[in-house]
């Protein structure tokens, strides 16, 4: 598999980040992962702003223009072949010397690359499986709304999580709100009104996450921004989980308590697949 680095289209084998990548030092570096659909990134748009609007917040300069990034997928996913399954755009600050401080660094290191759709076969033999997490992310965070590539909370929860054969794990934060999923954003039905954390909360303002939102109306459903406690969660009509990989996951299990199962959630996640596969959103090509 070929990927783009640094301007060279490359075997993914030759694509070698310097030692003094500060990504790789501290972290400090982004990401940004969709779908791809017979050759069209899913949500194009919302996707690439996200990550412009994080580098900007970040002081990394992008040195490709949006425009230009359409080019290079484009051109990526004719030399590998490959336009149905996973594209990720990365972009870290470069370093030239040790040393928190950005006037140490020189540059960045900009990364495009494919990959297979993941398994989503469940662990559990009774579906979709979550269990709360011991990690806490801080609510009102200047981060939050960026998807940087310092994870280490969602990492450790997804380690909590495979430590108890469960599928993902739903992260609090520091007022005992549940926020989300490892790599999702969490969404429940409370007489027929689809709600989700608010971004105060220290979710991730996933793209995922508002396309639902912006959807539901046009399904004739009421959608409600709220928090929500451990205690109160597997009392609701109905849990789902998205992110821009995997879509719309229900919900089967919280722990080893059996959760409802809502035909409101039923019918998001079959509008979410129908428009993915029509592809009724905006392509790279539109700039």
């Amino acid at each position: 598999m070929r990927v783009f680095f640094n301007g060279e289209f490359i075997p993914e084998s030759k694509a070698m980040v310097p030692v003094t990548d500060r990504g790789w030092l501290y972290g400090d570096g982004l990401f940004d992962t969709m779908r791809l659909f017979e050759g069209k990134p899913f949500l194009w748009h919302p996707h690439v702003d996200r990550l412009l609007q994080g580098a900007a917040l970040m002081l990394i300069r992008i040195p490709f223009s949006k425009a230009d990034l359409a080019t290079v997928v484009g051109h990526l996913m004719e030399l590998n072949e490959f336009y149905d399954g996973v594209l990720r755009i990365q972009l870290s600050r470069a370093g030239k010397k040790r040393g928190y401080a950005p006037s140490n660094a020189s540059g960045e290191n900009l990364l495009v690359s494919l990959h297979p759709l993941p398994n989503i076969e469940t662990i559990s033999p009774n579906g979709f499986r979550l269990v709360l997490s011991t990690q806490v992310i801080p609510s009102k965070s200047y981060f939050a709304g960026i998807k940087s590539t310092n994870r280490l909370p969602q990492v450790m929860a997804a380690a909590e999580a495979e430590a108890a054969d469960a599928d993902d794990a739903l992260l609090l934060n520091s007022n005992g709100q549940v926020v989300s999923a490892t790599a999702g954003n969490l969404f429940w039905i409370e007489n027929e009104t689809v709600c989700t954390p608010p971004l105060e909360s220290g979710c991730l303002p996933g793209v995922t996450r508002q396309f639902i939102l912006e959807m539901c109306p046009k399904l004739d459903l009421q959608v409600a921004e709220k928090n929500i406690n451990t205690m109160d969660l597997p009392t609701k009509d109905g849990i789902f989980i998205t992110n821009s990989v995997h879509g719309v996951r229900i919900a089967k299990l919280l722990l080893n308590q059996r959760l409802q199962l809502s035909p409101v959630a039923d019918k998001i996640a079959a509008a979410y697949d129908a428009a993915l596969v029509t592809g009724a959103l905006d392509k790279p090509e539109d700039d």
